[in-house]
């Protein structure tokens, strides 16, 4: 879970203020050079990471600025708008970075998530059903939950918090109309609350909700897996170690709990069973190229050269998407600073 980390931190965010303003605010501003854009993306990227995102959009502001091409800088701007709670101009700033890469589905959930919030529930809706069809990554498993509980709720289904049947409600998507709902796990309800609890800080009470969510439903992944997610990132490893390897003996064939579980054993210092969790988990999702660089730096600490370069080649021929250019530059980097063979 080489970026993980980033992700976590956008679910613990708080409200803070952001001067108004569209896109238009930000092509009038004065360009920076291309070397002070640079620097700006990157203490951007900083204030983003420590969830400083009111301080983080400005700096992004000026990248965008400076290269309004910048893909990126537009998503991390939007990003930090509607994380600072601008909702207003955090949406042109998902259009803007939608004219340039319109492939990804990352975009569509805050997307869709904004156009709710500033009252456009039609086009939400629309959005957050594009996101649902496209997101098919398991370790985003929790955010197509929810939203699929928003889709549910913009529809005016009457569907019970938390369910996971939003595609086959009154609005669902295209693919599924007419088709019977899969029944709602009945760990549904605590799993949203102990979502809104961490969305809003609360940590103690999310994992108080995210256990009673695992006790009435063992089977029910999605809340193992945030509980796990949420102990890392309070740094609780030991507990997510073990929350992880209970999600993997109650199903195998999950595969965000392999992922998770190979960054908690690495975070840990524990690097051959990292190893083998990201080897399972490649073995479920092959065609995913994210385990390859956690797989490839866990080799490389354990003096497997020969594999870690391969693991490394791997990542950089697999890795496609423009966001994640900063860690193709990194797996290249590390490859380079191997011991020759």
């Amino acid at each position: 879970m080489k970026k993980a980390q980033t992700v976590i931190a956008a679910w613990l965010a708080g409200a803070a203020t952001l001067g108004l303003g569209s896109w238009g605010r930000v092509e009038r501003a004065t360009a920076a050079p291309a070397s002070q854009a640079d620097a700006a993306f990157a203490e951007g990227q900083t204030l983003f990471e420590a969830k400083k995102y009111a301080e983080a959009a400005p700096l992004f502001e000026r990248v965008v600025a400076a290269d309004p091409a910048n893909a990126n800088a537009w998503y991390r701007l939007a990003a930090s708008r509607r994380q600072s709670g601008h909702c207003d101009t955090a949406v042109p700033a998902y259009r803007r970075y939608l004219s340039l890469v319109a492939t990804q589905p990352d975009p569509y959930y805050g997307l869709g998530l904004c156009l709710r919030d500033t009252g456009q529930r039609a086009e939400a809706l629309q959005t957050l059903q594009h996101y649902i069809t496209i997101e098919t990554r398991d370790r985003s498993r929790p955010y197509v939950e929810y939203a699929k509980q928003v889709v549910a709720e913009l529809s005016g289904a009457a569907a019970p918090a938390g369910t996971t049947a939003g595609a086959a409600s009154a609005a669902g998507d295209a693919g599924a109309k007419g088709a019977a709902a899969a029944p709602p796990s009945p760990a549904n309800p605590a799993f949203v609350e102990a979502q809104a609890l961490r969305d809003g800080g609360h940590i103690d009470e999310a994992i108080a909700k995210f256990k009673q969510a695992i006790a009435t439903d063992p089977r029910f992944m999605p809340a193992r897996a945030a509980l796990g997610e949420l102990l890392l990132k309070i740094r609780r490893d030991d507990d997510a170690v073990t929350v992880f390897r209970a999600a993997v003996e109650k199903n195998p064939a999950y595969p965000l709990a392999w992922y998770d579980l190979a960054f908690a054993l690495r975070a840990k210092g524990k690097m051959a069973d990292a190893v083998t969790a990201y080897e399972r988990y490649i073995k479920l999702r092959p065609e995913d190229p994210d385990p390859y660089y956690g797989l490839a730096r866990a080799l490389q600490q354990l003096g497997r050269t020969a594999a870690a370069r391969q693991a490394f080649q791997t990542y950089i021929a697999m890795e496609k998407n423009p966001n994640e250019h900063r860690w193709v530059e990194s797996a290249e980097a590390q490859m380079r600073a191997l011991p020759a063979q």
